[in-house]
């Protein structure tokens, strides 16, 4: 049987700070031993997010089913045609006359970016080694550390990284990176901070042919595709140009799913009030109409609240993040991601996409929120069913979700993986609630009847996987130092230089009535704005009329989420 592929769509800066640490989460979990499968069978179907391909050597290429959109200058070292295949990127000049010729200062890629070149020399026998400039190989080595226990290199890269591309590992396809000819990155005089500046992108035929292209290349080479990810920046300009893709989309793969995760990262950087008002007001818009052309919208930020002022960042137990560092937030919502993500990926036993945005979107409730537990805390050498009941009316899992807390949800699906059966139960409990763990003889069993016990009135789906997330490198040092090798908790110490290499996780995709809190504080932000004011706005081509529909909509939309006792 033929996997069921997605087409994953990376759309903004921050969008690619999140799919970076994706892929390279997929990729640490990759078995390339077959001796290594036996006994264990492979549970993740890599097939329904990578393609495979053939360089013109003829080396076979395993490359994500990826378009990622950014602003020049915002690659770093990264080529934007990719490692693989050699692509000619220079642009040809017809002129007649004198021509000068100004060459940027190239940049030199940081000690882990260098170290993945040397590997690929040493796996590649047409590669020569004197082919990675000297310069590259002289770089400081200051944020590399050897794991005295395990002997493991790792490198602490919170100074290093600028951009995504500072700690990317996985190869993309030349058709991956699509770069906005007419935008700067971190452009100061000109930003790239209003909706309609991002749908003019769109308006534009030479730029849209080449993203048509791009749809049509990756969609036609699938056998069954079904569906898209898109992950988009909801804050910026972004939010337009992905909404206008995702119109496209309804209308061209109307019968293909479309899940679309906004993110905005955990700390603004407003400097302004007109910069506050642009976030607020691009927020919204896509929210309009990106919920409208989508599934299922999940909003993800690790800031508690956003709008006029953006609240504190999410405290999770048993991690120790930067909220200022992109590098450290997008690798939680990745993780999340990652993990909530399984039920239609999985080898065997899994899902259709489409059935779960057309579960979740029922009664026109288009926004879900997405839970995290990473890591799952357990206790090393503790019960699992224990940690469950000890927790009592407290959620082992923190929201994703901005303005979402938590409340008995309609609807919830729940992944947890890197839970061992051999810590299932111990023979301790006492009490009614733990007759329903008595029998329990999976992980399956305890986790479908938790979520029971927890959500009683809702419709739960529960879905178990062996193994556990890979955060080794180059997914950043956020775990608090109790935090073992293996991701449990424990009363000692772990050595100062060692990492942690997995750790076991638990999310939860719920349809909740807290998303009315969401929806509703933006609406009301908004609503208080007085378009007319924002001309930047309405020269990018908003009306009027649609600002007055779009607050129409957005009520319309938080009302779905109230309770029929309140209406």
């Amino acid at each position: 049987m033929s996997s069921q592929e997605i087409i994953t769509l990376q759309i903004g800066h921050y969008s690619n700070f999140v799919g970076t640490h994706w892929w390279n989460l997929q990729e640490s979990s990759f078995v390339y031993d077959p001796k290594l499968l036996e006994g264990s069978p492979k549970e993740i179907d890599h097939d329904v997010l990578f393609r495979e391909g053939k360089t013109i050597k003829g080396d076979v290429t395993y490359t994500p089913r990826l378009i990622l959109f950014d602003l020049k200058n915002s690659l770093g070292t990264l080529k934007k045609d990719g490692t693989l295949y050699d692509v000619e990127s220079e642009e040809s000049v017809n002129w007649v006359g004198d021509v000068t010729l100004h060459k940027a200062q190239s940049l030199k890629k940081n000690k882990f970016l260098q170290n993945l070149d040397e590997e690929l020399v040493k796996k590649n026998e047409d590669i020569d080694s004197d082919d990675i400039d000297s310069d590259q190989k002289e770089g400081t080595a200051s944020y590399k550390i050897i794991d005295p226990v395990f002997g493991k290199t790792h490198y602490n890269l919170d100074n290093v990284v600028e951009v995504w591309s500072d700690y990317l590992r996985t190869s993309f396809h030349p058709r991956s990176v699509f770069i906005l000819k007419d935008h700067l990155h971190n452009n100061t005089e000109s930003p790239f901070n209003v909706f309609g500046m991002g749908q003019q992108v769109c308006n534009n035929g030479e730029e849209w042919d080449e993203i048509e292209n791009r749809l049509r290349f990756f969609s036609e080479e699938c056998d069954y595709l079904q569906g898209f990810h898109i992950l988009l920046d909801s804050h910026s300009a972004f939010g337009g140009l992905a909404s206008s893709i995702l119109s496209y989309l309804s209308e061209e793969f109307s019968s293909k799913s479309r899940l679309s995760f906004a993110l905005t990262p955990a700390c603004s950087s407003d400097g302004t009030a007109l910069e506050r008002s642009c976030r607020i007001l691009n927020s919204a818009l896509s929210l309009n109409f990106c919920s409208e052309h989508s599934d299922l919208y999940v909003p993800l930020s690790l800031a508690s609240s956003l709008w006029k002022s953006v609240g504190s960042p999410r405290m999770l137990p048993h991690l120790q993040y930067q909220a200022t560092l992109d590098y450290h937030s997008s690798s939680i919502l990745a993780a999340s991601l990652d993990t909530a993500t399984l039920p239609y990926r999985k080898e065997k036993s899994g899902v259709k996409m489409s059935n779960i945005t057309s579960a979740f979107n029922a009664l026109g409730r288009k926004v879900s929120a997405l839970y995290s537990s990473l890591p799952f805390p357990l206790r090393s050498g503790a019960s699992i069913v224990d940690t469950l009941m000890e927790l009592e009316k407290t959620q082992p899992w923190s929201s994703m979700t901005p303005h979402v807390n938590s409340s008995s949800p309609w609807l919830d699906m729940c992944v947890a993986r890197g839970l061992p059966t051999t810590m299932i139960n111990k023979e301790s409990h006492k009490g009614d609630s733990a007759k329903h763990f008595t029998r329990c003889t999976s992980i399956d069993d305890v986790i479908r009847i938790y979520c029971s016990e927890v959500f009683p009135s809702s419709q739960s789906a529960s879905f178990v996987l062996r193994d556990s997330v890979k955060v080794g490198l180059p997914f950043p040092h956020i775990f608090d130092p109790h935090i073992n090798h293996c991701g449990f908790i424990t009363d000692t110490l772990r050595p100062a230089l060692s990492g942690v290499e997995t750790v076991p996780i638990m999310t939860s995709l719920q349809s909740n009535p807290d998303v009315f809190s969401y929806i509703e504080s933006l609406e009301s932000c908004v609503s208080k704005f007085n378009i007319a004011k924002h001309q930047h706005f309405i020269e990018a081509g908003l009306e009027p009329d649609d600002f007055t529909e779009m607050l129409h909509n957005l009520k319309s939309l938080a009302q779905c989420y109230k309770h029929l006792e309140d209406l």
